[in-house]
């Protein structure tokens, strides 16, 4: 039951990375329509999909120290100092969209672990100092 619930997770993460990289050139195409010489005005949008995974791309191992915080329901051990460096530049608009149909508890409860794993008021378990491998 539980590999079925990985399994799952991992396929509704997989297909939103790929409906976002697919979709980011159409993002562009919409801010640049016109009409009869007149501007669309644009409304707040999201951030791209994209855009959300980008601090985090940038960090190596940092996706998959998310990951399995988020599949085990544990901070500590699997989040090192530079992903909680990127985690803390994720928007809060983005969370929705990086975790589809996940508890809204988990981005607080990440962000918070990381405030307080940088003020040196780490939970019991310390985090490794460099990110953990990817799978």
């Amino acid at each position: 039951m539980a590999s079925l619930r990985s399994l799952l997770l991992i396929l509704s993460v997989f297909a939103t990375v790929l409906l976002a990289l697919s979709t980011s050139g159409l993002a562009d195409q919409d801010q640049e329509l016109q009409t009869s010489g007149f501007e669309l005005e644009s409304t707040p949008s999201q951030p791209s999909l994209g855009d959300c995974w980008q601090s985090v791309e940038e960090i190596i191992g940092c996706y998959s120290e998310i990951y399995r915080a988020f599949v085990n329901g544990k901070l500590g051990m699997t989040i090192g100092p530079s992903c909680c460096l990127a985690i803390e530049d994720i928007s809060s608009n983005c969370w929705p969209q990086m975790f589809p149909g996940a508890s809204s508890s988990f981005p607080p409860l990440l962000k918070g672990y990381c405030r307080r794993y940088q003020a040196g008021q780490p939970y019991a378990e310390t985090p490794s100092a460099e990110p953990a491998d990817d799978f």
